[in-house]
Formats: structure tokens, sequence, C-alpha cells
């Protein structure tokens, strides 16, 4: 049988007690901590014989929704948001893309001068990418909110024991605390990558990547001319793949050579602003829903309730309580039928 409560004291000991090993679990798994002897410790074997169950059946999939070890899922998450981050633009030095390019220049004509296109065409560009990125950002959200209300939920069922009359009562009122609490930190969450998105709505870099990247494409380009020329008819490879893009340079006329610049320019600008966008909303996400919200979770629940709010629904129910003094009248007797048959 489970230790008596008796009194508000014993309550509240009991309850900070199940509390700091809830953290201890959150903690642990946020850190990257997942092996047995990290899981609370608990002694009751009924738990222990569970969990251990859970353990061993774990699968090892990357977005399992059952998986304990926080660090490792949400990193996971992160990486799917970049991958659909990545795959969402236009593949721009495809011959299909030169075309769109192509006929912006022509609009374009009479404004500016051919080998220096308006800024304006980058930017029409950029906003037709632009308007991409917030269905992976809400869906990297939308993730971590399902994701850690199921697990918070299951570490929570995990620490409140079977055999205690007054986990339903303290579960349900901690889960709804718990279910508000992520929910709040969505809306937050929500709110800043919102604005994040706004703030990309301009076309704005200071990091080298980007010049890097324009500069070897360019230099790319202008060494297979010169070998063209140098080599004459000998066969020159075209092709050449510059972080992570496939370019071809080849057969390109004064016009072609126009659209090329544009398609350098706006394929690595979005490429800037992937790696940007995955980090801040990455940060973000961490921030609310972690820092924000799954660490913090016990100074919540610690000051959620009183200790006569506590008595009243973990105090030793009646028929518990008899069956307590019953078992002890019964352990009593037969002490004293063990006494009195060794001194017979």
């Amino acid at each position: 049988m489970p230790p008596p409560v008796n009194s508000e004291m014993d309550c509240w000991a009991l309850y900070t007690d199940l509390i700091k090993k809830y953290r201890e679990i959150i903690n642990a798994r946020i850190h990257g901590i997942y092996d047995n002897e990290m899981k609370l410790k608990i002694e009751e074997p009924i738990l222990n014989k569970s969990y251990s169950s859970q353990t061993t059946t774990r699968t090892q999939s990357s977005n399992d929704r059952n998986d304990e070890r926080i660090a490792f899922q949400l990193y996971n998450r992160q990486k799917e948001c970049r991958e659909k981050l990545r795959n969402c633009f236009k593949k721009f030095f495809t011959s299909e893309y030169r075309t769109i390019v192509l006929k912006l220049l022509e609009e374009n004509a009479g404004v500016a001068l051919p080998n220096f296109p308006s800024f304006s065409i980058i930017e029409q560009l950029y906003r037709a990418e632009q308007s991409k990125f917030q269905e992976p950002c809400e869906n990297l959200i939308q993730s971590f909110t399902e994701y850690l209300k199921l697990i918070l939920i299951k570490i929570l069922n995990e620490v409140f024991t079977e055999e205690t009359s007054y986990k339903y009562q303290l579960t349900h009122r901690l889960t709804d605390i718990i279910l508000r609490t992520i929910d709040e930190s969505e809306e937050r969450c929500s709110n800043d990558i919102k604005k994040m998105l706004e703030i990309e709505e301009r076309v704005f870099t200071l990091n080298h990547y980007y010049m890097d990247t324009v500069n070897k494409i360019k230099t790319k380009s202008q060494e297979y001319n010169t070998n063209l020329k140098s080599c004459g008819t000998t066969r020159i490879s075209s092709t050449y793949t510059i972080n992570d893009f496939e370019i071809d340079v080849s057969g390109l006329s004064n016009e072609h050579q126009a659209a090329l610049d544009i398609q350098i320019a706006i394929s690595a600008y979005c490429r800037v602003v992937e790696k940007r966008i995955v980090d801040q909303v990455s940060q973000l996400c961490y921030y609310w829903f972690i820092t924000q919200c799954a660490l913090v979770l016990d100074s919540k629940l610690n000051s959620a309730f009183t200790s006569a709010n506590l008595f009243e629904w973990m105090r030793e129910p009646f028929d518990q309580q008899q069956k307590r003094e019953n078992l002890k009248k019964s352990i009593n007797a037969m002490e004293k039928a063990l006494f009195m048959g060794q001194n017979a």
C-alpha cells in the first residue's frame, strides 16, 4: 500500500516531491540524457516495469510522437523545416525559370541598362518566393505543440502511479495547466514568427555567403568562356556545382547573360534567407516551447494549488483507511501469535 497521507503537510511534501521528479525527467530529456539511470529513480515496481517495457519497445523513428527523447525529436523537426524551406524554392537555373527572368527583363527595357537590371526585378522574383515561407514555419510550430502536449502529459502520467487514489484528481487538473501553458507558448511563438516573416519582406543581407556565391558563379562562367576561346574545339564541361547549385554556363548570349546575373542573385539571396529563417524559427520555437514553457512548468505546477486543496484531493479515502487498519491488526495478531509460538 502507498504511504498514508494524513495531513496538509504530508500532502504538500508528497506533491512537491512528485513535481520535482517530473521536472528532473523533463530536464534530462531536453538536455539529451536518455539513459535508464536518469528516469526519475522512482521506486514503485509497477511504474518501473511499465516504463521499462515502453522504453524497450520504443521505435527509433526520427518523428515518433511517443519518443521521450525531447532534444532529439525537436532537432529532427527543425531539420525537417529546413528541408521544406529549401524545397519550396523554384529551381532557379532551369530554362523555365530563365524564361521568366527574360520576360521581366523585356518588360524592364528602357528602365535600366541591359547589363544593369533594375533592383525591382529581384524584388519581384523574391516576393514570389517569400510567400512560401509561412507554411513550413507554421508546420514547425504545430509539430512542436502537438509533440510536447503528448510527451509532457505522458511523462506526467508516469510520475503519478496508478495505485494512488489521488492520481485522476491531480493529473486531470495538472493536464489542464500544462496544455494551457503550451497553448500560450504557441500563440506567443506564432506572433514572433509572424513578425520575423514580415521583416523578411525586405531584401537585405550583410551575410558574406551572398557575395561569395555570386562571385564564385561569375568566376566559373568567366573561366569557361576563357577556356573555350583558348581551347577551340576541345570539349569543356559547362556545368558546375557551386554551393549546391548546378549551373550550365554554355551558350549564353548577351541577353541570357543578363538573365544569368539575375538568376545568380536571386538564388544566392534565397539561400541566405533560408539559412536565416531556419535558425531564427528554430531559436524562437526553442525559446517559447522549452525555455519559457517546459523548463519552467514545475514552478507553475508548484504554485497552482494550496495545501488545503491538495489535502482535499490526496488524503486517504475512508475505505483505504479501514483496509490499512485491518491490515495492521492482522500483522499485529500474526506477530503476537509468532511470539507466543516461539516462547511456548
